[in-house]
């Protein structure tokens, strides 16, 4: 259940006619123009529509912002490629496609040397490599197997610590190219979770190695491969303790590999300097935390300065933020200043010693862009007004184009210089006949939490014509999970069926979400549920006291983590939530994976009383209101014996206020044809349950 994830929305776009009798979007809100790529350091090109929806090009001078018509474009990327088709590999040069293996066993993340001489992949858990040049294939290691995998990852590493967008891949490339590092992994000691489906007269059946929390997990060696073949050096960790280890890093000389390192309690970093000559490994940053310390992290640390010194993200002072250390890991300097989130780092001045990144100091749920030296002095905000900011740099870093709005502000996009100073204004989306009495009716409410620590954020759309005096059906979206969320102060155009419909349509986040930090996440360790319902109770009566919002018929959906506080709201506060549509929902913390729930909650055997309150189980006498349960049969993160077992409890309990839906075939996500009955479906219970769908519009 990696961080920001499953939430599944439908978006119904109507449009409308002008007087010439084009048709446009509803209220009028027309496309932005496009950065469709630099041509050099100065220039870039601009596609921009008209109200006939013809495309124009441009080509901009960033200095100045003056354009001129161009029918140049960028030309498509003429590099090489790696494909896998029907489990070989091929190499794709423009039109050109040369198969590059030629075996009945199937390869896996076929990846290009840094120099393009070789590539590296896997084929039956072993590491291979292919010199281009002659076509000549190495095995690397040779002792894979169904539960030794050699750079090919297990699930819960895959799913909880490298990330689903490596497809399982646990090699990297040494920066010249002679080398190779990888995990070897022995999945033998974690217990093995059968997965059923139909398929035809005998069903269907797949196995896959999950640890539950107390399980045994997998067991990691790192080695370090030349890239022709040759001796493994393996670096000096135990591989009978109890550990976990994140992606490691190259330093750009290829001297040396950085090994991240967490204990078993996700409570004790360590970063290593791990040579490759002999395996040798020395400390170089230690952190300890008193609730946990998160290893997906993908963009920890950025070398610099030809890898003498490394930017390194860590939220140990309570915030997201950026630090620079040595190579040896003595601190220089905390380069981010302040109690915000820092987002993400856009761009890297070596030169001048300047980090551009975006967070949420001058708005909690909005991006900005902030310049700093490495110093940590001279901090500046670069973006401006009170706007949600999505950024892009130039190649050289001289300029940035900025997409911003808000939740009653349609977008526009800006050309600035990397000193703040704006250039020029590119488009607007709001057209001439925009209406803001209809496309403006969003906003972002902070309500203060129960114990007054917290202003927790909504986004809360209303209906296009309200009427003094009534009570509206409220319709909640949420996710909930630790370091996650769902509002965000920008622009949404059209904001669903629901915002037609006289239905208060509301996104909820609460003090354990991504823009409060460490500082608010830090409430949810050992109980996942208590204070995400305590904040969004507090949310709740006040759109009752102060918005209009009928408190019988108040709804919550949520899917993954948010199907879990669907559940959890239903039958732990069923005084405030009377409706529920539950998705891929996780209902007691026992039968989800190892690494993602005892980060949060420790193990079973450590915290009984925090398993036994946030389980959904253990409330399930105290169902009232109307719960809608959907699962995918063959969800191998979430699986459905979740969904089963809470089925199971409802009946032996002789409740009848729930339903429920399963999809075969289908995993942690609807898809195919079945998602257009899985939204259709949703539909009809909202309308079904809420009853207040306006017929006069």
């Amino acid at each position: 259940m990696t961080t920001g994830r499953i939430m599944m929305t439908a978006v119904m776009a109507t449009m409308a006619t002008t007087a010439a009798g084009q048709r446009i979007p509803e209220n009028n809100i027309l496309p932005l123009p496009v950065v469709n790529g630099w041509t050099d350091n100065r220039h870039f090109i601009l596609r921009q529509w008209d109200e006939q929806n013809k495309m124009s090009s441009f080509l901009v001078d960033a200095a100045n912002g003056s354009m001129v018509p161009t029918d140049k474009g960028i030309s498509k990327q003429t590099g090489k490629s790696l494909q896998v088709n029907d489990d070989d590999i091929y190499i794709v040069n423009g039109k050109n496609k040369q198969q590059l293996t030629h075996t009945a066993a199937k390869e896996a993340n076929p990846v290009f040397s840094p120099d393009s001489n070789f590539i590296a992949f896997t084929r039956n858990n072993d590491l291979y490599t292919l010199a281009l040049a002659t076509g000549r294939e190495t095995r690397l290691t040779h002792d894979g197997n169904d539960s030794i995998m050699n750079g090919y990852a297990s699930w819960v590493y895959n799913e909880e610590i490298l990330g689903r967008s490596t497809t399982y891949r646990s090699f990297w490339w040494s920066p010249d190219s002679k080398a190779i590092a990888f995990f070897r992994t022995d999945d033998s000691k974690v217990p093995v979770f059968t997965i059923t489906d139909a398929g035809g007269y005998h069903g269907y059946k797949e196995t896959q190695r999950y640890p539950q929390p107390g399980d045994a997990n997998p067991s990691i060696r790192i080695g370090v491969v030349p890239a022709t073949g040759g001796n493994t050096v393996w670096a000096d960790f135990d591989e009978q303790t109890d550990q976990y280890f994140g992606t490691p890093y190259w330093n750009p000389d290829s001297k040396s590999l950085v090994v991240q390192w967490l204990n078993r309690g996700q409570d004790h970093y360590q970063l290593y300097q791990v040579s490759p000559a002999t395996g040798a490994k020395k400390g170089m940053y230690e952190e300890r935390q008193p609730t946990w310390i998160n290893l997906d992290e993908d963009s920890r640390l950025t070398f610099v300065n030809q890898g003498k010194e490394y930017l390194f993200i860590s939220d140990k002072s309570g915030y997201r933020q950026l630090y620079l250390h040595k190579a040896d890991g003595t601190l220089e300097s905390r380069v981010s200043q302040g109690d915000f989130v820092v987002a993400d780092i856009k761009y890297i001045d070596e030169q001048h010693r300047v980090v551009y990144f975006t967070g949420n100091k001058h708005g909690l749920v909005r991006q900005d862009l902030y310049r700093a030296d490495f110093t940590g002095k001279n901090m500046k905000r670069l973006t401006f007004g009170p706007y949600n900011h999505d950024v892009s740099f130039s190649p050289a870093g001289n300029y940035f184009t900025t997409k911003y709005g808000n939740a009653s502000t349609p977008e526009r996009l800006a050309l600035a210089d990397n000193k703040g100073k704006l250039i020029k204004i590119l488009g607007d989306s709001k057209g001439p006949h925009f209406d803001s009495t209809l496309g403006g009716r969003s906003r972002v409410v902070f309500v203060k939490s129960e114990d007054g620590q917290f202003d927790i954020p909504m986004r809360v759309s209303f209906p296009a014509h309200m009427q003094p005096g009534k009570k509206y059906p409220l319709m909640i979206a949420i996710y909930g999970g630790p370091a996650s969320s769902v509002v965000k102060d920008n622009w949404v155009n059209s904001y669903a069926q629901e915002e037609k419909d006289a239905v208060i349509t509301v996104s909820m986040d609460h003090r354990g979400s991504t823009e409060f930090g460490k500082v608010g996440q830090n409430y949810m360790y050992r109980d996942l549920a208590k204070w995400p319902i305590k904040d969004w109770i507090q949310c709740v009566k006040w759109l009752i006291a102060n918005g209009q919002a009928d408190p019988e018929k108040v709804m919550i959906s949520g899917y993954s983590f948010g199907g879990y506080m669907t559940c959890y709201a239903l039958m732990a506060a069923p005084e405030y939530f009377k409706y529920g549509i539950a998705g891929g929902s996780v209902t007691d913390w026992q039968m989800y994976d190892s690494h993602y729930t005892e980060r949060f909650m420790d193990t079973p055997a450590e915290n009984p009383e925090g398993y036994k309150n946030s389980s959904v189980l253990t409330y399930t006498d105290k169902l009232q209101g109307k719960l809608l349960l959907m699962h995918g049969v063959i969800d191998d993160n979430v699986h459905v014996i979740n969904t089963l077992e809470l089925t199971d409890r409802l009946q032996r309990g002789k409740n009848m206020h729930f339903e429920m839906m399963l999809y075969p075939g289908n995993r942690h996500s609807i898809f195919g044809p079945r998602m257009g009955h899985y939204s259709e479906l949703m539909s009809v219970y909202r309308k079904k349950w809420l009853a207040e769908i306006s017929k006069d519009k």
